[in-house]
């Protein structure tokens, strides 16, 4: 009977040391396990935006409109190297030409300034400018104004209304309709009284004071945050 139960000790032990066994391998390989990560990699966003200007404004001389004309090609030169302005001449603003694909929101902007100097003037030294400028669609006559400053700012307000934003991925050269066309011009004739002043405009230049008027344009591509 002794070694019975001494039997049943050593299996009740043994039970025991395999039980504390099996909790430990279990407490060892089994358990609750999350793990996560994260890798990512990019590129510099393209911009790759060209501008460039082409064409000239104002000339030195400029071809003939009166085909009976037959001494010369030209019916207006400069005698020096500046450039000139005269009753019945016109021109065209240089174009711009804009280029590149932007993968970011972008912003064209565009600044016109037109200068006229102090001499666009009658007889009587009332403000007086023939000069017709056309922006897009509009034209700005310079006679429909009261000074010089009212031309130039109704000029240069129009060249900065197609300043506009634009989505990424736009492509520049697609744009030509934001783009604008701009030029001028000085009717050959509009009236007697206005031949007049038109002869004193060349007069007092002849004399060394002559109205001058200059026109620029930049534009600018600016990206959006």
């Amino acid at each position: 009977m002794a070694k019975k139960n001494n039997a049943l000790r050593a299996a009740s032990t043994l039970l025991v040391a395999v039980l504390l066994s099996t909790c430990a391998i279990s407490g060892t390989f089994a358990k609750y396990v999350t793990s996560g990560s994260g890798t990512d990699s990019a590129r510099v966003a393209k911009w790759g935006v060209e501008i460039t200007a082409t064409g000239e404004t104002f000339a030195k001389s400029y071809a003939k409109d009166d085909t009976s004309f037959t001494v010369d090609t030209y019916t207006v030169v400069s005698a020096t190297d500046d450039k000139v302005v005269a009753p019945g001449t016109n021109g065209n603003m240089a174009a711009f030409t804009l280029k590149g694909i932007p993968e970011t929101a972008f912003r064209v902007s565009f600044v016109g300034t037109m200068e006229l100097g102090d001499n666009w003037v009658d007889a009587a030294n009332q403000y007086y400018c023939p000069i017709e400028i056309t922006v897009g669609t509009d034209t700005f006559k310079g006679m429909d104004y009261t000074d010089a400053d009212e031309f130039e700012a109704a000029v240069n307000a129009k060249i900065a209304a197609f300043s506009a934003d634009y989505a990424a991925n736009q492509d520049l050269s697609t744009l030509a309709a934001g783009v604008p066309a701009i030029s001028w011009s000085w009717p050959f004739y509009t009236s007697d009284a206005n031949d007049v002043k038109d002869t004193f405009l060349g007069d007092q230049a002849a004399a060394g004071n002559a109205a001058t008027i200059s026109l620029s344009v930049s534009a600018t591509v600016t990206q959006i945050d």
